[in-house]
């Protein structure tokens, strides 16, 4: 069962709402998938953009996040956002928020598949300035397109099988 999607508004006509699909063939049984899902410190430290994450001590479920953002030439910036998470049955829900207005909504969804493995479906909503939007687009496809690998690779190694 999966939870309705956010629907960001657009606060200005200068924002722009995306949404990002994509989906990973795990050789790993969907529970094992799940419960790495909702293990958030896991999912967090899973990002290669990631460099610090702290547990609100009043909500085990929100983290502040520090990045870092590759620019150009080598250079990179630090950005820091707030990330609560929702673990649901069939995976987890995220939701971030971050300077400069930005708002992202993260659907994780693991399914079983006829090999006996499992299919992750990961669905962004962004909503963020017009100017910053291809930017923070492929920052997360790249970032979390690795996420996925590692997770699966993970996975795949834990079970004794790969894709």
């Amino acid at each position: 069962m999966s939870s309705a999607s956010a629907s960001p508004v657009a606060r200005s006509i200068f924002d722009k709402t995306s949404v990002i699909s994509s989906t990973k063939h795990i050789n790993a049984p969907v529970e094992d998938v799940i419960t790495t899902l909702h293990n958030f410190q896991t999912m967090i430290n899973l990002n290669p953009l990631v460099t610090s994450s702290v547990v609100d001590p009043t909500d085990p479920n929100t983290f502040t996040v520090t990045d870092s953002l590759p620019l150009f030439l080598g250079l990179t910036a630090p950005t820091t956002y707030t990330a609560v998470f929702t673990a649901l049955p069939d995976g987890m829900d995220t939701n971030n928020t971050a300077s400069a207005g930005v708002r992202l909504h993260n659907e994780w969804r693991a399914v079983a598949n006829a090999t006996g493995g499992s299919d992750l479906t990961e669905t962004d909503t962004l909503t963020a300035d017009f100017l910053l939007t291809d930017f923070i687009t492929s920052s997360l496809q790249t970032s979390h397109a690795q996420i996925m690998n590692t997770l699966a690779a993970q996975l795949e190694a834990a079970a004794g099988t790969s894709s």
